[in-house]
Parts: C-alpha cells; structure tokens; sequence
C-alpha cells in the first residue's frame, strides 16, 4: 500500500468545496459541516475538524467516507500532483 499524504484542514475543506460541496455551518465545537446534494436528493454531509495543519489518518478516512469519495477522486479535487516513478529514456 501506497503512503498516502496528510492535509491540513484548510486544504481538505477547500478540496471538498471544489468537489461540490457546500459551508454549512460552523459549530461552536471547532468543527466545520459541509454538505452536498446527491443526485437521488439526499445529501451527503461531513465534518471537518478547524486548525489542524495536519489531519491524523483515521480522521482524514472517516470524512472521505462521510464525503462518499474515495482518495483518488479527493485528490483529483485536491488538485495536487501524484507520485508516481519518472521514466528513464
């Protein structure tokens, strides 16, 4: 398994914003909810956790989950580079 890269929660609300979701609210508890509506009409709702620079793991994890994104997908959203080898010519 690849190591997957740790974001600060400004750059996952940001990715999630440019994946369609929405600012809820902000909650008294530090947290930021951010929704979405599906096509079906339900929403998808998550929260994100203010003033972390990094997001531990297991976090991170459960609100792709809550988000229903899988990691490919947010960092496509997330606009950063993928590792991956170079080729030699």
């Amino acid at each position: 398994m690849s190591k997957r890269r740790l974001f600060s929660s400004d750059e996952i609300i940001n990715a999630l914003l440019r994946c369609g979701f929405e600012l809820a609210r902000k909650s008294k508890s530090g947290h930021q909810a951010l929704k979405r509506r599906r096509p079906d009409g339900r929403h998808d709702v998550t929260s994100v956790p203010l003033g972390e620079r990094e997001v531990p793991k297991g976090t991170f994890d459960s609100i792709l989950k809550l988000a229903n994104l899988d990691y490919d997908d947010f960092l496509d959203c997330a606009k950063v580079k993928r590792k991956g080898r170079k080729r030699r010519k």
